[in-house]
């Protein structure tokens, strides 16, 4: 059972950092500043982590 707990957060953690970091971006500055920058530099990484998990391709695809 914990080894199914830690797969599961281990698959959601790249979601759930986005969604808290879309959450900073809507509050009022100088947070919002900081959600911004921090997500024009992890999108790229989330697009790619998308592609693996859903597509299968890029370094983020299950063997």
């Amino acid at each position: 059972m914990f080894g199914e707990v830690r797969v599961l957060l281990r698959r959601s953690l790249p979601l759930v950092g986005t969604l808290y970091l879309v959450y900073l971006a809507l509050q009022p500055p100088p947070v919002r500043y900081v959600g911004i920058v921090c997500l024009a530099v992890v999108t790229p990484f989330l697009f790619g982590w998308v592609a693996g998990t859903l597509f299968g391709v890029g370094p983020w695809a299950d063997d």
